[in-house]
């Protein structure tokens, strides 16, 4: 769920569909420090059962997707309760609560360790990613651990940022985070290294600490619901 309230759509479907751009209109992508992509913006009429939208629409020189036409965000359904199966239900489970800033971009908050952090969702990857400021604060504190070496890894539409595999003993509401990675422009030291010097620069640009929790983290839980009027995602699990 990286995408909001927007949808991207392949090249290849959207010549297909024949998906009309919006002259001189253009939109950027880009990832931390890395290249960006530009594409053509449009707006086509998308039609569910039940409702219909028009949804802003990226179309991109890259694919979006290897296994489907294109991405859609959560904020592009037009429903105002949406549901996500992750798996059957089981007994014994909870809900887990979640207040979003917006409807539409599914960001909650929570506490890990000793770091607030922004929660995200992404249901298509098994590992979990500690953005960049999170990755620096637990670093710093040594609840994140270095697990192997800083490499580049591929986000969205051909884009790549670093990241670097960690070990932690960290949960957010409880769920054990599984494989897990920090996103880092430099390697990770950890505060159980008695030869390092840290050095903290800070960055008025920075964003705020954040969590993605992806496939393995959310392994107990059956579905993710996001009530609009209300504001709510809430997970079930056990």
């Amino acid at each position: 769920m990286r995408l909001p309230d927007v949808l991207v759509l392949n090249p290849a479907a959207a010549e297909r569909l024949n998906v009309r751009r919006i002259p001189l209109l253009a939109v950027g992508v880009a990832v931390d420090d890395s290249a960006s992509v530009r594409g053509r913006l449009a707006r086509p009429r998308i039609v569910f059962s039940g409702g219909d939208t028009r949804a802003r629409t990226g179309v991109f020189p890259v694919p979006a997707s290897e296994r489907a036409d294109g991405l859609i965000g959560p904020g592009a359904l037009p429903h105002d309760v949406i549901t996500i199966r992750l798996g059957p239900a089981r007994a014994g489970e909870h809900e887990i609560a979640f207040t979003l800033r917006e409807a539409d971009d599914w960001v909650g908050a929570s506490r890990t360790g000793d770091l607030d952090v922004r929660v995200r969702f992404d249901v298509a990857h098994p590992a979990s990613v500690f953005n960049r400021t999170a990755a620096r604060a637990l670093d710093a504190s040594g609840a994140v651990v270095s697990a192997g070496d800083l490499v580049s890894a591929h986000v969205l539409l051909g884009l790549t940022t670093q990241m670097q595999p960690v070990t932690t003993s960290l949960t957010v509401e409880g769920l054990a985070l599984g494989t897990t990675r920090a996103r880092t422009n430099a390697p990770l030291l950890g505060a159980d290294d008695p030869d390092a010097v840290v050095v903290t620069v800070e960055d008025e640009g920075a964003e705020p600490p954040g969590v993605q929790l992806g496939r393995e983290a959310l392994a107990t839980c059956s579905s993710i619901t996001v009530t609009r009027a209300t504001r709510r995602l809430v997970l079930r699990c056990v």
